[in-house]
């Protein structure tokens, strides 16, 4: 039977707060910058509208739209440093894979599926990003996968000893699959440099927010794995910049991670397959228009004097040919070869058994003690290795294949898993 310990003053605190809008002169940003989020925010919705139009004329067969998303990522993404940091974002996140690196060509080759597209070579659907230039990490089909994944990555920032941070997004929807409460829980246990970014547009495809959480505020979740949890306006880039300078350098500095989560409005359907007025009213949509992020910080400049209408329309103009130009040079380019479709797909070949040296003195074992000195070798071979599965640290597993293992190479690489994974599961880490 478990312990239970009473105590007068419980440990537990919840640490949420809904963050207020924050004027720009109170932070370190200038108009430069803000100007160069109006850029980011317009190349975004540009890109957004021409894959729409590829999308109608038969050229693209399946978009995913990120209008209303730009202003939250632009802002929770300015304070990583590209090439640095590492994110793994999710299908939406145009701007922030932009701000990392990625160029609006680089896009338009993977949503025209030319073999130059940096994501997959056109094997993968548009949407998940990967790009191993700029610490963008691959994305699946299946939601919230990236959060598992995350959570890996995160660690081996840590085990490396940098002060590299990741960044995980994902939206709400996702947040109700079991593989975000294990990147929580991972990330939680052990205080990896990771940021949470939930975008909470209110639907998940077509299931609303109220048949998705029984809490008011997704961030207030991470009260209960033991983190700080924030949420804010995400049309407001500004109010995201904040919360995000915060939770990354809370990271840098090994406390843990944190959950952000970004208001935002989904302007179109969520997908190129989806009709939304088949559960949104046509008020509701109308309404949306009243609240796009693009619009509200465009007026925001021109009221503050940052930007002048003529200025506004300059930036109009050189987005639009930028986006034009990306399109023309990505239908240009060259389609996959048919002989390249298993590329980077399949193995060539299987591994080769490994001999032993001819002067190696060699004994019989049972499997258990094979795969114990197996694990052991490859361990002492490559320090990147590391053990994660149930009971498989102080233990050494159910049937004592990694017994001794964490005595030798310490807890950091043999971990016994907060959740259920089959044991002795050796993960190589990048």
């Amino acid at each position: 039977m478990a312990q239970i310990t009473k105590t007068k003053d419980p440990s537990f605190s919840p640490d949420w707060r809904f963050q207020e809008p924050v004027a720009w002169r109170d932070t370190d940003i200038d108009e430069k910058t803000l100007k160069e989020w109006f850029r980011y925010i317009l190349l975004g919705r540009q890109i957004d509208y021409r894959f729409q139009v590829l999308n109608r004329q038969g050229r693209a067969p399946f978009i995913i739209s990120c209008a209303g998303h730009e202003a939250a990522q632009i802002g929770v993404s300015w304070p990583l440093q590209p090439k640095h940091d590492w994110v793994a974002p999710y299908y939406r996140d145009v701007v922030l894979c932009m701000r990392m690196g990625m160029t609006p060509l680089d896009l338009m080759l993977s949503v025209l599926a030319k073999a130059d597209d940096p994501a997959s070579g056109g094997k993968q659907t548009p949407g998940h990003f990967s790009d191993s230039r700029h610490n963008i990490t691959s994305g699946g089909s299946p939601v919230a996968t990236q959060m598992v994944r995350g959570a890996g990555v995160a660690y081996a920032l840590k085990m490396d000893g940098t002060d590299k941070v990741l960044m995980t997004c994902y939206g709400e929807g996702a947040g109700a699959e079991g593989d975000a409460h294990e990147a929580f829980n991972f990330a939680a246990i052990y205080k990896l440099p990771e940021v949470f970014v939930c975008e909470n547009n209110g639907f998940a495809i077509s299931t609303p927010f109220r048949k998705e959480y029984a809490i008011d505020f997704v961030a207030q979740r991470a009260a209960g794995y033991g983190f700080p949890g924030v949420t804010v306006d995400g049309r407001d880039p500004v109010t995201c910049y904040t919360v995000a300078k915060e939770a990354i350098a809370r990271a840098r500095a090994g406390e843990g991670p944190t959950l952000i989560e970004c208001l935002v409005d989904r302007l179109g359907a969520h997908s190129s397959e989806d009709d939304q007025r088949r559960y949104r009213t046509q008020e509701e949509i109308e309404t949306l228009a009243e609240s796009d992020c693009l619009e509200r910080f465009k007026k925001r400049l021109l009221e503050e004097g940052i930007l002048t209408a003529k200025q506004v329309a300059e930036y109009e103009e050189a987005v639009k040919e930028e986006v034009t130009r990306a399109t023309k040079e990505g239908m240009d380019s060259a389609d996959p070869a048919p002989e390249d479709a298993l590329t980077n797909v399949y193995a060539t070949e299987a591994p080769k058994a490994i001999e032993p040296a001819a002067d190696v003195e060699t004994e019989d074992m049972n499997m258990v003690a094979a795969l114990r000195s197996c694990l052991a070798e490859e361990m002492e071979r490559d320090e990147r290795v590391m053990v994660l599965g149930e009971d498989v640290g102080k233990k050494g597993g159910v049937f004592l294949v990694t017994d001794g293992l964490r005595a030798r190479f310490g807890e950091a690489r043999v971990i016994g898993s907060p959740s259920h994974r089959s044991p002795a599961s050796p993960w190589a880490l990048p």
